[in-house]
This record gives C-alpha cells, structure tokens and sequence, in this order.
C-alpha cells in the first residue's frame, strides 16, 4: 500500500468533476433553471451544487472506499490504521473536512503536496490516508519518494 501523490489525488477528482458538473445542471434543469443562463440564489446552489456533491463523496466514501474518479486512477481512502472508512469518517472528511479545506484559498487541499504523509486538512480532520492498494513503493510518482503509512 502505497500513499498516493496529490497529482494523482488531483486527477480523480477532475474526473468526478466531470461526473458532478452534468449531475448539478441536470438537477437544475429539472427543476426549471437553466443552468447556462441563471444567476443561482445560495439556497440553488447549496441545493444543486453543495447537497449532491456532499452526498456523492460521502455514499462512495463510505460504501467502497474510493469515488468513480479514485477508482479510476486506482486509489482509496482508508482511516489510518488501514482500516475501511465508515459513515461518521467519511461524512467528517467529505464534509466537514473538505469544507474547512476549501474555505482558506484551498490551503487545505496544498497541505497535502508539503505533508510528510501527503494528508490534506480533510485527512487530518478524519484520521484518513488516499493510498493506491496493492501497489508497491517505487519512489517515481510526485517527483520524489513516496511515503508508507
């Protein structure tokens, strides 16, 4: 089990993007707002925007370790110890967590590229690590070696 690098963090999450973005303007288009054109309240965006992504994180969190976009490139969230992530983790990372990662000008997420175990604050905040399991360490990706757990 490998820790995996923030450029590959990175990665799974554009590619959740591409999942999330076409999820919020359908959601928006069926509720009769067309997402090219309309100015969004908070209360839209909480609801379209927020609400869906959170619940997206914490159900593929929680369930299988990993979102679409972790799966593809090969990378799961694990507590720590090793262990599976369980709701109340998954909800205080994917929520909680990534909240408080966001608000200062991303400082949590960039945390994660200077962290000795490349935990970002949401990680922290969880007791989690994002490995690539059943890989072994080769020391190449992120441009230097990889921690272990």
């Amino acid at each position: 089990m490998v820790i995996a690098s923030p450029w590959r963090r990175l990665m799974a999450s554009l590619v959740d993007g591409l999942i999330l973005v076409p999820l919020s303007f359908l959601l928006m288009t069926l509720a009769g707002i067309n997402p090219l054109t309309a100015t969004t309240t908070f209360f839209q965006d909480f609801l379209f925007n927020w609400l869906p992504s959170w619940a997206y994180y914490v159900v593929f969190t929680a369930l299988y370790g990993a979102t679409p976009g972790k799966m593809a490139l090969g990378l799961k969230v694990v507590r720590t110890d090793g262990q599976p992530v369980d709701w109340l983790t998954a909800f205080m990372r994917e929520v909680v967590g990534k909240t408080l990662s966001t608000l200062p000008l991303l400082l949590g997420y960039l945390w994660a590229f200077f962290h000795p175990k490349r935990q970002a604050w949401h990680d922290l905040i969880a007791d989690t690590l994002v490995v690539r399991p059943g890989q072994t360490h080769t020391g190449s990706e992120g441009g230097g070696p990889e921690p272990r757990p």
